[in-house]
């Protein structure tokens, strides 16, 4: 099990579980002492604690810790735009899963992508592409899986039956040959219709509401807005889970943080003349090498190439 921060941090992975864990019910006493023994052996266990549950409460759905002091952490409120679903693209990555063990009647999964896209085929209804840093939880029962988008970015399209997608505040019924892009962050849930309807119900609400081919909605602390979106903006905004990041006068080192956030290999820009500089273009962010020469021809910097970084002279 990972953590949000997307460190092979195995401290952040066993607290991740701890939360995991929680969350299916009342610890064993012999299981609580474990857990309060490994809280108390170091601040960095308590801290790592902390963000895994942060992760899970912005899906409303952690257990009470069992006797412990933690620390107060709740997720914070995330304005998100319509240029922020476009922010986000491909690079070939890691992720990693866990089981969860849990009574027979339902057993649960976590994913989370970890360096890239990761792309998941639920035989019996469709397929997920999740962003960087995306954790998404599948609880399996006797009916068709359900989907709890806990943090991050999700595109999802049903192929053999409904999906069932869970948020914080906003739930969403995806029929038969239907897709969008979901985000959650904190208190925020955002929805976007790229084909077919899909059925959506925010918290409070008791009837559904139908959205449409290009429909947005958002729920953010009992308010909710809707909006269309053309179709070119349709497109730019669900590039990154065809691989692209579209750029249009994006400040460069904006566009390094971004493409820095998908590899390893890291840009580092060490021309002061070129950090307000600023580009457009459609790139893969599959390999930083490309991007860092596409910059160099542009604005003429001299690319020194090492295994960890770029750096830009």
């Amino acid at each position: 099990m990972k953590s949000d921060d997307l460190s092979a941090n195995p401290i952040d992975e066993i607290a991740f579980e701890w939360v995991a864990r929680l969350d299916r019910g009342t610890l064993s006493s012999r299981e609580d002492a474990t857990l309060k023994l490994w809280l108390k052996q170091d601040i960095r266990h308590r801290g790592a604690f902390a963000r895994a549950r942060t992760i899970w409460l912005s899906a409303g759905r952690v257990a009470a810790f069992q006797g412990a002091s933690l620390p107060a952490t709740r997720p914070q409120p995330a304005s998100l735009s319509r240029r922020a679903f476009g922010r986000v693209a491909l690079a070939a990555g890691l992720a990693a899963a866990a089981f969860i063990p849990g009574q027979p009647a339902e057993a649960s999964q976590i994913y989370q992508a970890r360096s890239g896209l990761l792309h998941l085929h639920e035989p019996h209804c469709g397929d997920l592409i999740l962003d960087q840093g995306t954790v998404l939880r599948i609880r399996r029962g006797s009916g068709a899986p359900s989907f709890d988008l806990l943090h991050g970015q999700a595109h999802l399209t049903a192929r053999k039956g409904l999906i069932r997608l869970n948020m914080d505040g906003l739930s969403i019924d995806l029929p038969d040959r239907s897709s969008l892009i979901a985000h959650a962050c904190g208190a925020e849930s955002d929805a976007l219709v790229l084909d077919g309807n899909i059925l959506t119900r925010c918290s409070g609400e008791r009837e559904q509401r139908v959205l449409h081919r290009r429909e947005w909605i958002r729920y953010d602390h009992n308010r909710i807005s809707l909006s269309s979106l053309s179709d070119d903006d349709l497109e730019r905004v669900t590039a990154w889970s065809r691989g692209l990041l579209e750029f249009h006068s994006v400040n460069v080192t904006e566009a390094i943080r971004e493409i820095n956030r998908y590899n390893t290999q890291k840009i580092i820009l060490k021309n002061p003349a070129c950090a307000n500089r600023r580009i457009s273009g459609i790139f893969s962010l599959s390999d930083p090498v490309i991007f860092a020469r596409i910059l160099s021809e542009i604005f003429g910097t001299r690319p020194v190439i090492a295994p960890t970084e770029i750096s830009l002279l």
